[in-house]
């Protein structure tokens, strides 16, 4: 598998922030979540919008931190976008990725290195791969994760059709969405979600988010008034079909 490389340089990655997203729940809340088989559901916006992949999928505990960087990588799938169907990586670039430059999915069946031609902000990928029985590949981003103390490496956070010599321009975002389900697993596909989703955005001096799971309205609250007078962004939306 494969192979392109761009690591940003130590230095450069250690000046990466880290966002932290703390949730709690109670004993209540959880006894029946199990009995539902619903977990939390982490996701990133898909161009924008609402998600389309379930980022991470967790168990969750009366306390919960899950942690990442803003670094990503790009892969390419033979994946349809079909609710709950698993990402499979068939090739990735070098991990962390480097924003702005272009990556060329070859007939080899790997990325090539990174060159010039990409966007400013964002991730460039074109299907340069041939050998296309479905006449696409799926590509997006992925990016890592802990869960309490778990690692969850390398799963998906976008996921897009790409034809052949067409170009996925692919722009990371530090917005976060996050709800309750079941019959949902990490790293894959998702086109519709059961229960109300809770929207928020790191960034600037938002770098560590605590919420509460509020059963009244299925969705997730801060637990004052503090972090959303220190700037906290919470919005929420119905279920929905994506």
């Amino acid at each position: 598998m494969l192979v392109g490389s761009g690591s940003d340089t130590d230095s450069e990655r250690k000046a990466m922030p880290e966002y932290k997203l703390n949730t709690s729940f109670t004993g209540a809340d959880l006894t029946r979540f199990l009995a539902a088989g619903s977990n939390v559901v982490v996701a990133k916006p898909n161009n924008g919008g609402q998600p389309n992949v379930a980022w991470v999928v967790y168990r969750p505990l009366e306390k919960n931190a899950m942690t990442w960087e803003e670094e990503y990588g790009i892969y390419a799938s033979n994946a349809d976008l079909i609710s709950g169907g698993e990402l499979f990586q068939m090739s990735k670039t070098g991990f962390p990725a480097v924003a702005g430059k272009l990556y060329s999915m070859t007939d080899t069946g790997a990325f090539g290195p990174p060159t010039s031609g990409g966007s400013a902000g964002s991730y460039t990928a074109v299907n340069g791969y041939a050998n296309l029985p479905k006449g696409f590949l799926t590509i997006g981003l992925f990016q890592d994760a802990v869960v309490n103390g778990n690692a969850a490496t390398g799963n998906a956070v976008s996921a897009a059709t790409v034809q052949y010599n067409y170009k996925a321009v692919m722009t990371p975002y530090t917005t976060v969405y996050l709800w309750m389900q079941s019959q949902v697993v990490s790293n894959s596909v998702l086109t519709v979600v059961t229960s109300p989703m809770t929207k928020v955005t790191f960034g600037g001096s938002v770098t560590d988010i605590s919420l509460a799971y509020d059963a009244t309205s299925g969705t997730f609250i801060p637990p004052s008034d503090n972090q959303l007078a220190a700037g906290l962004s919470v919005d929420h939306y119905a279920p929905a079909v994506l």
